[in-house]
């Protein structure tokens, strides 16, 4: 393998034996409850954070990693001849890629690559995932970085979600949606692109929306790349997710899932009960 050293942010939710396995570095984003500062995936679990959802009933807030924080991670690798790849969070929904750069910009080199994934949680740890495999190839830093950008562009990631509660507490649902959809137990499907979060559809109950998420990557099954789908739960929803997985294979034929366990940023935004995959497409 060329000599890169491939950077990722903990929104990514990539198993610590996977991070092993292809030695890729974590730049963890942080959960901040009050005045207390936990990192994500280093000192607290998603366990822990609903928990203390609960306790306080409050949400906590999240926060990028500063320019600083990047600084300290890159340079002993840029000293050390290594040309960095980061792909971080999607721009859209946090300051972490800028803050890279940001970074890259103080360490005055062009050894650091800044590649803003325009996605989160399944889809960017598949996007890391399939750029160490590029890495691995023994092709240019360039081509590493013009692949992994030809299927960036090209993706889909749909999810539910068993209430609202958390969407609303973070400012992503009004009050009015909230109410009147866990009243009438509606289920939005929330869909990421490179344009954006939005409501994709919406349906009478979460298996409904199950279902929705379902039918479409059986529409797109004969356009995805790798014959893979990367799929992931909050904690708590492990058997809802076999199911899904069950349900994707008797309709598709699809059988290749890279799972994850969604971390705590993307789980206080999503709240306990979340379900959702995402797949690149040709």
């Amino acid at each position: 393998m060329n000599k890169i050293k491939i950077f990722s942010d903990s929104t990514c939710d990539l198993s610590e034996k996977e991070l092993k396995e292809m030695n890729i570095g974590i730049i963890p984003l942080s959960i901040v409850f009050d005045d207390k500062v936990y990192k994500e995936g280093v000192d607290i679990t998603p366990k822990e954070l609903f928990k203390k959802v609960k306790h306080l009933k409050m949400l906590p807030k999240t926060s990028a990693p500063s320019p600083q924080e990047f600084i300290d991670k890159f340079k002993v690798y840029v000293d050390d001849g290594y040309t960095i790849i980061f792909i971080g969070i999607s721009s859209l929904m946090s300051c972490t890629v800028a803050n890279a750069r940001i970074a890259a910009d103080e360490l005055g080199t062009d050894k650091v690559k800044v590649m803003d994934s325009l996605n989160f949680c399944v889809t960017l740890g598949g996007l890391v995932k399939k750029c160490y495999d590029f890495a691995s190839s023994e092709i240019s830093v360039a081509d590493v970085i013009s692949e992994t950008l030809k299927i960036r562009d090209n993706y889909k990631l749909f999810f539910t979600v068993n209430s609202l509660d958390y969407l609303h507490m973070g400012g992503r649902c009004s009050a009015t949606s909230m109410i009147f959809g866990n009243t009438l137990k509606i289920k939005p499907v929330i869909s990421m692109s490179t344009s954006g979060m939005d409501v994709f559809k919406k349906a009478l109950g979460k298996k409904k929306a199950i279902l929705l998420m379902i039918d479409q990557l059986n529409k797109d099954k004969d356009r995805i790349r790798y014959g893979e789908v990367h799929i992931g739960c909050t904690i708590g929803s492990e058997n809802e997710l076999h199911w899904v997985k069950k349900q994707i294979t008797k309709l598709t034929g699809i059988s290749k899932f890279s799972e994850y366990e969604i971390g705590c940023v993307i789980s206080s935004h999503c709240g306990e009960g979340t379900v959702g995959f995402g797949y690149f497409v040709n």
